[in-house]
């Protein structure tokens, strides 16, 4: 641990290439025994896993029809899905090394020279079985009790995207200029975040996520939670929320930010791949209908999405325009639904591209609107 200028880097996992759990959360005292078990006889049960993968395969080899088969469609889903932490049929896109470690290093610790930030820690959170590799950046100017919580897509890692984004990270943008610290997480099979693959582990890796923020006695006891998920990301919040409390009534004020996501991931594959591919993931159990969870959420949702000169929706190059998560909210036709629903469109906005300096003002009007009402500094909602 080092401090620069009244601000830090804390925390040697950021540079370590084997960091070790800090933040404990076990939903059962099974689980928690299972965990202390393997910790104990770390190579033996990681002998006991590759005896028992090696046995799986060579079954499904055997009973190959149907058995194999709806393995291979499942690693193919996920493969697709989240391509950033690789499997049976492709690499990882994102993966630990050491020229990496020290790059991001240099990176974070320029925010806090510089005074972008003034602290960045990594948050190992041990949640049952799954490895989180979370990191924790608090702002300057950002309000204790503020906090926004990132889900990225489905090809990054943080790390890179602290790399690759010097002076345009629209996301760390909004947050620091809505006052709100970040943190934000790797998906499980990414980078050092480790455990099993699958709809319900993204899902439950999220939530742990948000229990750090809100109540968990080592985390910063947040009461305003900004959801922020891009592509891939907002899937995993719409899941990860379906389950949480967003309506206010435990005291904890959400506003929920959905950046060019799909509506649903069947839709998705039906625009690939056909109603195989439609079937394929509701049958294999990866389908996650962001547009029906969002439906029944009940605090602010913007949506952000690509316009012609028009105003009209387009699609942005990688999910067409119906299957963009704003087509159902946007049609003329659509029910009356308990939250509110913002739209924030940008002249053709690319699915990869960077948002433009007057959205990432609109979106952070909008935020400060809602947890600042009274504020006079502060101008008045849009009305988008």
């Amino acid at each position: 641990m080092f401090s620069v200028a009244q601000s830090s880097v804390i925390g040697s996992p950021l540079f370590t290439m084997n960091p070790k759990p800090e933040i404990f959360m076990f939903s059962s005292e099974a689980a928690r025994k299972a965990y202390e078990r393997r910790a104990r006889c770390p190579f033996l049960y990681s002998l006991i896993d590759v005896i028992c993968e090696v046995v799986k395969l060579i079954v499904r080899i055997i009973l190959f029809i149907p058995i194999g088969l709806f393995w291979v469609l499942g690693k193919i889903c996920q493969n697709v899905l989240l391509p950033a932490a690789g499997g049976a049929f492709s690499g990882q896109l994102c993966f630990v090394k050491r020229l990496l470690q020290e790059a991001f290093h240099i990176r974070v610790s320029s925010w806090v020279d510089s005074g972008y930030a003034s602290s960045v820690e990594s948050i190992p959170i041990q949640n049952d079985d799954l490895f989180i590799d979370a990191l924790r950046i608090e702002f300057p100017n950002a309000r204790k009790d503020r906090w926004m919580l990132i889900s990225l897509g489905n090809s990054e890692c943080f790390e890179n995207r602290a790399i690759l984004r010097q002076c345009d990270d629209w996301i760390l943008n909004i947050a620091k200029q809505s006052q709100a610290n970040v943190l934000v997480f790797n998906y499980p099979g990414v980078m050092h975040s480790t455990g099993p693959i699958s709809r319900e582990s993204l899902g439950k890796s999220y939530r742990a996520c948000v229990r750090y923020l809100r109540d968990h006695p080592k985390g910063p006891k947040a009461k305003q939670i900004i959801a922020y998920g891009y592509s891939l990301g907002t899937l995993i919040q719409a899941l990860g929320l379906s389950k949480e409390t967003t309506d206010g009534s435990d005291g904890i004020n959400w506003f929920v930010i959905k950046d060019r996501g799909p509506k649903s991931v069947s839709a998705v594959a039906f625009q690939w791949v056909g109603k195989l591919g439609q079937w394929a993931t509701k049958l294999l159990g990866w389908e996650i209908d962001s547009a029906k969870f969002s439906e029944s959420l009940v605090c602010p949702e913007l949506f952000i999405h690509g316009m012609d000169c028009q105003s009209q929706l387009i699609g942005d190059g990688l999910f067409n325009r119906n299957n963009c998560f704003a087509a159902p909210f946007l049609d003329s036709n659509s029910p009356n639904l308990p939250g509110k629903k913002i739209s924030v469109g940008e002249y053709l906005l690319l699915h990869q591209g960077v948002l433009q300096e007057a959205t990432v003002q609109k979106i952070v009007e909008h935020i400060t609107n809602h947890f600042d009402p009274g504020d006079p500094n502060e101008t008045s909602d849009s009305g988008e």
